[in-house]
């Protein structure tokens, strides 16, 4: 009986091992998730998107169990945000769009940027803010962004369907590419559909 506990001790200790060996294999190291950089401050990057409006009221949108439904069906995920900051922009007094400041998981943490969204549901502009990640940062430029101008709901904002990839950055493309369409989902909700006004 000893034998046969000792026995079962020593497999115990062999698989814990095994599945503490595991588990430090998906622990990233700093190389690889890199630093948090810090590219826009919010106004400069409404100030890009939106270069004719003169003025911008701030405020929070948050998201009630309606809106998750709405944003659900209109986007075919599930949006876990709890609110968003968003400035309405305008000029000469009349409302020319909506930016919204929004995250998206990259591999392993979030990439902050700005949508702005003008009066017909498109995009304006897009600007990442905080990106977070060793790899994939080259959607931070403008002749990456650019890509998304113009696109509403009805585009499927996808690789190889409306965007171009960017080799090695795949998974930032896609979680920006997500991140407009809610962005667009959002803003169409508030205005156009019972949310803030």
């Amino acid at each position: 009986m000893r034998q046969r506990v000792t026995n079962l001790a020593i497999l115990l200790v062999l698989a814990l091992g095994q599945v503490v060996a595991v588990r430090a294999q998906e622990i990233p190291s700093e190389e690889e998730i890199g630093v948090v950089e810090v590219l826009q401050s919010d106004e400069a990057a409404l100030a890009a998107i939106f270069p004719d409006a003169d003025s911008a009221q701030a405020g929070t949108v948050a998201i009630d169990s309606v809106m998750r439904g709405v944003l659900r069906s209109r986007l075919g995920r599930i949006v876990r945000d709890s609110a968003y900051t968003y400035y309405d922009v305008f000029a000469n007094g009349l409302r020319v769009g909506t930016a919204i400041i929004a995250e998206e998981q990259g591999k392993y943490r979030p990439i902050t940027f700005m949508a702005g969204v003008d009066t017909s549901w498109r995009v304006a502009d897009v600007r990442v803010l905080v990106y977070r990640e060793s790899r994939g940062g080259e959607v931070r430029h403008t002749r990456f962004l650019k890509q998304y101008r113009g696109k509403s709901l009805e585009n499927p904002i996808r690789i190889n369907r409306d965007i171009v990839n960017i080799t090695g950055a795949t998974i930032s493309v896609n979680a920006l590419n997500a991140g407009v369409r809610k962005v667009l989902a959002v803003v169409e909700y508030m205005h156009a559909g019972g949310g803030a006004k």
